[in-house]
């Protein structure tokens, strides 16, 4: 008589290797949209750049759209970059600092779901309700207290400070701006828009 299996023990879904096999596979995803479009995001590429069988991708995100969107969720949202101590210039400054650290990928994910707006709307959607809206949410609340403290424009808007941010980095992505690494990213973010959103009397905070 043979003995029954082995029972295998799988990566429990929700289970820390789990977690960090989905996470991978959203970064490749990510990447592989800002670089190649939405034709990129194939699971058998995002498996590979992730380091993952083909059909582990499948088992993690079962569609192409939602493979994306993983993608696309890991774009920053600017959540508590402009928050804690300091005048608001500071915490601006301390604000693209953070933001330093991130690759320009903003850009040409956009482009990449406005190319697919016809046929996958879940795209922008995604970006529009993951990524845009949260980041000027976290603009408003910093634009509010700004103005409450006299260090920002009584004029100034959630939207427009949204609307400069990314007029930024189209400026930058079409190589009519560019923006440097690191400190000097941050000192010629700082040195454009602070003076754009600063109060009279402030701009040289």
């Amino acid at each position: 008589m043979s003995s029954p299996p082995i029972a295998r023990k799988g990566i429990r879904r929700g289970g820390e290797q789990y977690e960090a096999i989905h996470e991978a596979l959203a970064a490749s995803a990510l990447q592989a949209l800002a670089t190649d479009g939405y034709d990129g995001v194939t699971h058998a590429a995002v498996a590979e750049s992730a380091g993952v069988s083909e059909r582990t991708a499948f088992r993690h995100y079962p569609t192409k759209v939602e493979l994306a969107v993983a993608g696309i969720k890991q774009l920053p949202t600017y959540d508590g970059w402009l928050e804690g101590p300091g005048s608001c210039a500071e915490r601006f400054r301390r604000g693209l600092a953070i933001g330093a650290q991130h690759p320009e990928l903003i850009v040409p994910v956009i482009a990449a779901c406005i190319a697919q707006r016809n046929l996958e709307p879940e795209l922008l959607h995604a970006v529009r309700e993951h990524v845009l809206v949260p980041r000027r949410e976290s603009m408003r609340t910093f634009v509010e207290e700004g103005r409450r403290t006299g260090e920002l424009r009584e004029t100034l808007t959630a939207e427009a400070m949204a609307a400069l941010d990314l007029g930024l980095f189209f400026q930058s992505a079409a190589g009519m701006f560019p923006l440097g690494r690191g400190r000097a990213r941050v000192d010629r973010l700082f040195g454009e828009a602070w003076p754009l959103v600063a109060a009279p009397g402030h701009e040289d905070d």
